[in-house]
């Protein structure tokens, strides 16, 4: 008969995503994931598998996450350059709270990952893609934005512009320094004079 579980999984996927987030997939052992969930190396591998497994589950949770805080911020009726502002400081939010690591994760695992596995890295780059995808979107939705000829490229801007928002958030800018980086890359959607 298996004994049951002696811990909180989404406690535990919480504390190995600060894990991950701060030292960065490659550089977490699994001693380290061991030693900030406080369950033994038996009960991490019957729970959550090896190490790439538990990152796969904490990138879910991660994206599920990130949805709910800046998801909204994209979603209908929310269109063009108001969609984006919101989705812009909705990031800026979450990549500067005062307790947790900075940045984004999937940002961070993107820049960083060299060995992991093909499985993961498509994971990470489809939560990437992801925002250019809600972007454009948002973008489509006004008439005046939807009739230019680039706005897949604008969304590709926007969203360079958002994870680049996340790393100067995760080299210690300030929230003030940020909004006024988003304030400046919004000046593309003012009217064309």
């Amino acid at each position: 008969m298996a004994r049951p579980r002696e811990f909180d999984v989404d406690e535990a996927l919480d504390r190995a995503t600060e894990v991950f987030w701060t030292r960065g997939y490659e550089a977490t052992s699994v001693q380290d994931l061991v030693d900030a969930l406080g369950v033994n190396r038996a009960s991490l591998y019957a729970t959550f598998g090896d190490k790439a497994q538990l990152f796969a589950a904490v990138i879910d949770r991660y994206r599920q996450h990130v949805n709910a805080l800046v998801g909204e911020a994209l979603a209908p009726p929310a269109a063009g350059a108001e969609a984006i502002r919101a989705w812009f400081m909705a990031l800026i939010r979450m990549g500067t709270q005062p307790e947790g690591p900075r940045g984004c994760l999937l940002v961070g695992a993107l820049s960083s990952c060299t060995t992991v596995p093909d499985a993961l890295r498509d994971q990470v780059i489809a939560g990437v893609r992801a925002s250019a995808d809600r972007v454009h979107e948002a973008l489509a939705r006004d008439p005046e934005i939807a009739a230019r000829e680039n706005v897949r490229t604008l969304a590709r801007f926007f969203a360079a512009q958002g994870h680049g928002l996340a790393v100067l958030a995760r080299a210690g800018a300030r929230r003030q320094e940020l909004e006024a980086a988003a304030d400046v890359a919004l000046r593309v959607l003012e009217p064309r004079r």
